[in-house]
Protein backbone atom coordinates (compact mmCIF):
# COMPACT_ATOMS: atom_id res chain seq x y z
CA UNK A 1 0.00 0.00 0.00
CA UNK A 2 1.34 3.37 -1.02
CA UNK A 3 0.72 6.40 1.12
CA UNK A 4 0.27 9.64 -0.72
CA UNK A 5 1.22 12.63 1.37
CA UNK A 6 -1.47 15.17 2.01
CA UNK A 7 -0.30 18.53 0.66
CA UNK A 8 -3.21 20.62 1.77
CA UNK A 9 -2.09 24.08 2.90
CA UNK A 10 -1.99 24.63 6.61
CA UNK A 11 -4.57 27.01 7.96
CA UNK A 12 -3.30 30.53 8.44
CA UNK A 13 -2.25 31.26 12.00
CA UNK A 14 -4.21 34.16 13.35
CA UNK A 15 -2.10 36.21 15.73
CA UNK A 16 -3.51 36.64 19.18
CA UNK A 17 -4.88 40.10 19.78
CA UNK A 18 -2.52 42.42 21.62
CA UNK A 19 -3.29 42.69 25.29
CA UNK A 20 -3.67 46.06 26.96
CA UNK A 21 -0.29 45.53 28.60
CA UNK A 22 1.35 44.88 25.22
CA UNK A 23 -0.08 48.13 23.90
CA UNK A 24 0.91 50.17 26.98
CA UNK A 25 4.40 48.77 27.51
CA UNK A 26 6.34 50.87 24.95
CA UNK A 27 4.79 54.11 26.19
CA UNK A 28 5.36 53.18 29.83
CA UNK A 29 8.98 52.39 29.04
CA UNK A 30 9.45 55.77 27.32
CA UNK A 31 7.85 57.62 30.24
CA UNK A 32 9.83 55.58 32.76
CA UNK A 33 13.13 56.51 31.09
CA UNK A 34 12.12 60.16 30.94
CA UNK A 35 11.05 60.24 34.60
CA UNK A 36 14.21 58.42 35.70
CA UNK A 37 16.39 60.87 33.75
CA UNK A 38 14.49 63.87 35.15
CA UNK A 39 14.70 62.50 38.68
CA UNK A 40 18.45 61.96 38.41
CA UNK A 41 18.90 65.41 36.90
CA UNK A 42 16.92 67.11 39.65
CA UNK A 43 18.79 65.13 42.32
CA UNK A 44 22.15 66.24 40.91
CA UNK A 45 21.05 69.88 40.70
CA UNK A 46 19.60 69.80 44.22
CA UNK A 47 22.64 68.18 45.85
CA UNK A 48 24.95 70.44 43.84
CA UNK A 49 23.16 73.60 44.97
CA UNK A 50 23.45 72.46 48.60
CA UNK A 51 27.21 72.14 48.12
CA UNK A 52 27.48 75.53 46.39
CA UNK A 53 25.57 77.14 49.30
CA UNK A 54 27.83 75.23 51.74
CA UNK A 55 24.76 73.59 53.30
CA UNK A 56 25.47 70.00 52.27
CA UNK A 57 25.76 67.38 55.00
CA UNK A 58 28.09 65.48 52.63
CA UNK A 59 30.75 68.23 52.70
CA UNK A 60 32.73 66.43 55.41
CA UNK A 61 32.77 63.28 53.28
CA UNK A 62 33.96 65.21 50.24
CA UNK A 63 36.84 66.87 52.06
CA UNK A 64 37.72 63.60 53.80
CA UNK A 65 38.19 61.73 50.54
CA UNK A 66 40.16 64.35 48.61
CA UNK A 67 43.90 63.73 48.95
CA UNK A 68 46.04 66.37 50.62
CA UNK A 69 44.50 69.36 52.29
CA UNK A 70 41.73 70.55 49.99
CA UNK A 71 40.88 74.20 50.15
CA UNK A 72 37.50 75.58 51.05
CA UNK A 73 36.77 75.87 47.32
CA UNK A 74 36.56 72.10 46.72
CA UNK A 75 32.99 71.54 47.97
CA UNK A 76 31.43 74.48 46.08
CA UNK A 77 33.41 73.49 42.95
CA UNK A 78 32.06 69.96 43.20
CA UNK A 79 28.61 71.48 43.69
CA UNK A 80 28.86 73.46 40.44
CA UNK A 81 30.09 70.32 38.69
CA UNK A 82 27.03 68.42 40.00
CA UNK A 83 24.69 71.21 38.91
CA UNK A 84 26.19 71.02 35.42
CA UNK A 85 25.76 67.22 35.36
CA UNK A 86 22.15 67.59 36.50
CA UNK A 87 21.39 70.13 33.78
CA UNK A 88 23.04 67.81 31.24
CA UNK A 89 20.73 65.00 32.34
CA UNK A 90 17.70 67.28 32.20
CA UNK A 91 18.46 68.34 28.64
CA UNK A 92 18.68 64.71 27.52
CA UNK A 93 21.33 65.63 24.91
CA UNK A 94 24.22 63.30 23.99
CA UNK A 95 23.76 61.31 27.17
CA UNK A 96 26.06 58.50 26.08
CA UNK A 97 28.92 61.01 26.54
CA UNK A 98 27.68 61.70 30.07
CA UNK A 99 28.01 58.03 31.07
CA UNK A 100 31.76 58.04 31.84
CA UNK A 101 31.54 61.40 33.62
CA UNK A 102 28.55 60.42 35.77
CA UNK A 103 30.01 56.95 36.33
CA UNK A 104 33.33 58.39 37.51
CA UNK A 105 31.56 60.85 39.78
CA UNK A 106 29.46 58.14 41.42
CA UNK A 107 32.40 55.74 41.70
CA UNK A 108 34.31 58.53 43.42
CA UNK A 109 31.75 58.51 46.20
CA UNK A 110 32.84 54.98 47.09
CA UNK A 111 36.15 56.46 48.25
CA UNK A 112 34.45 56.96 51.61
CA UNK A 113 34.33 53.18 52.05
CA UNK A 114 38.10 52.92 51.54
CA UNK A 115 39.44 56.22 52.91
CA UNK A 116 36.99 56.70 55.78
CA UNK A 117 35.88 53.18 56.78
CA UNK A 118 35.25 54.22 60.37
CA UNK A 119 32.43 56.47 59.22
CA UNK A 120 30.93 53.90 56.84
CA UNK A 121 31.06 50.65 58.83
CA UNK A 122 29.90 50.11 62.42
CA UNK A 123 32.68 48.54 64.48
CA UNK A 124 34.79 47.95 61.37
CA UNK A 125 32.36 45.27 60.16
CA UNK A 126 31.81 45.70 56.38
CA UNK A 127 28.35 44.14 56.68
CA UNK A 128 27.19 46.66 59.29
CA UNK A 129 26.68 49.98 57.55
CA UNK A 130 26.33 53.24 59.39
CA UNK A 131 24.03 55.97 58.11
CA UNK A 132 26.98 57.33 56.12
CA UNK A 133 27.69 53.84 54.76
CA UNK A 134 24.09 53.48 53.60
CA UNK A 135 24.28 56.94 52.02
CA UNK A 136 27.32 55.83 50.01
CA UNK A 137 26.23 52.28 49.13
CA UNK A 138 22.87 53.48 47.75
CA UNK A 139 24.92 55.04 44.97
CA UNK A 140 25.07 51.55 43.44
CA UNK A 141 21.42 52.08 42.52
CA UNK A 142 22.14 55.56 41.17
CA UNK A 143 24.99 54.09 39.12
CA UNK A 144 22.61 51.51 37.62
CA UNK A 145 20.07 54.27 36.89
CA UNK A 146 22.74 56.36 35.16
CA UNK A 147 23.67 53.35 33.04
CA UNK A 148 20.03 52.83 32.00
CA UNK A 149 19.34 56.50 31.32
CA UNK A 150 22.50 57.20 29.32
CA UNK A 151 22.32 54.07 27.16
CA UNK A 152 18.56 53.79 26.65
CA UNK A 153 16.70 56.14 24.40
CA UNK A 154 13.12 57.19 24.90
CA UNK A 155 12.95 57.96 21.18
CA UNK A 156 13.69 54.52 19.72
CA UNK A 157 11.32 51.55 19.73
CA UNK A 158 11.30 49.27 22.72
CA UNK A 159 12.02 46.05 20.88
CA UNK A 160 13.90 44.34 23.69
CA UNK A 161 11.16 44.92 26.24
CA UNK A 162 8.41 43.91 23.85
CA UNK A 163 10.31 40.73 22.88
CA UNK A 164 10.85 39.79 26.52
CA UNK A 165 7.19 40.22 27.43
Amino acid sequence: MTVIPDFRPLPAVVPAPESRTDRLLPGLHRWGLTLLRAGLGLLYVWFGILKVMERSPAAVLVTGTVPGHPGSWIVPALGWFEVALGLWLLTGRVLVLALPVLGAHLCGTFGVLVLMPGTAFAGGNPLMLTLVGEFVVKNLVLLAAVLVVTTGSARRPVEAVAAAG
